[in-house]
């Protein structure tokens, strides 16, 4: 599968989403910047030895500009699904900003994070879920869940995490195959170190992402072009020939 990437910011006008026409892709997802509650200089990790450090995120807050900007793209370019993660006070706000851009709201699903960090300051529960804003083009929507629920369980990557915020990749891998069909086209303007993009190559869909950061972009070049080499050496080992045995 076809994939293209974009090191910058894809709000740009000359360079961003607003290079891609209407409808041109059939899905949106992405993982934005989260709230500024989020981004706070008492957020605390758990180091070896039990120690206590801050950790601040490396990458600044969405604002609600950012957010009017993005969801008009995503409502406009996207001809099936956007999904957008987020903190559970921002699904208004993002179910609000995608249907000003005129897609319809359908659900809010929920990814359950085994393993989260407590709240180590201990004097409120800590989070163990991150929600996801799931809206449609205007019209019938499907998907290939049925009626399962939308509730995602997947243990948050402890170790030689490639970005600060990264989705587990099977996590990524389980919405590409409810939301998306093989050959689709996959949007995440907000790639990160590339997790969405290499599960839709993995499992045959094309895929565009935009990140601004260097480091991050340079980790998803290397990750995709890795998940397209395998592809392509799969693709050309022969079969094993099948030789049927004397009765």
């Amino acid at each position: 599968m076809a994939y293209l990437i974009h090191m910058g910011d894809c709000l740009d006008p000359e360079t961003g989403l607003a290079t891609l026409g209407d409808g041109a892709i059939d899905h949106v997802i992405t993982d934005p910047p989260y709230e500024a509650e989020a981004h706070t200089s008492a957020r605390l990790v758990a180091r070896g030895g039990g120690v206590l450090c801050e950790e601040p995120l490396d990458f600044a807050p969405i604002t609600e500009e950012v957010r009017r900007e993005a969801a008009l793209h995503f409502a406009r370019v996207a001809r099936r699904w956007s999904l957008m993660f987020c903190q559970a006070e921002a699904i208004a706000l993002w179910r609000d900003a995608m249907q000003m851009g005129g897609a319809s709201y359908r659900r809010s699903c929920v990814w359950i994070k085994p393993g989260a960090k407590p709240q180590y300051s201990g004097d409120r529960p800590g989070i163990g879920y991150e929600s996801i804003v799931v809206c449609h083009a205007p019209g019938r929507s499907t998907w290939n869940g049925g009626g399962q629920l939308g509730v995602f369980t997947f243990t948050v990557p402890q170790h030689g995490r490639l970005h600060m915020t990264e989705k587990p990749l099977a996590l990524m891998e389980t919405l590409v195959r409810l939301f998306t069909d093989p050959g689709d086209t996959i949007v995440d303007p907000f790639m990160g170190s590339g997790t969405t993009g290499v599960a839709a190559v993995h499992l045959g869909r094309n895929f565009i992402g935009w990140e601004k950061d260097p480091r991050y972009f340079r980790v998803a070049q290397r990750r995709l072009a890795r998940v397209r080499e395998q592809l392509e050496i799969r693709a050309e080992r022969p079969e094993p020939i099948q030789e049927e045995l004397p009765l």
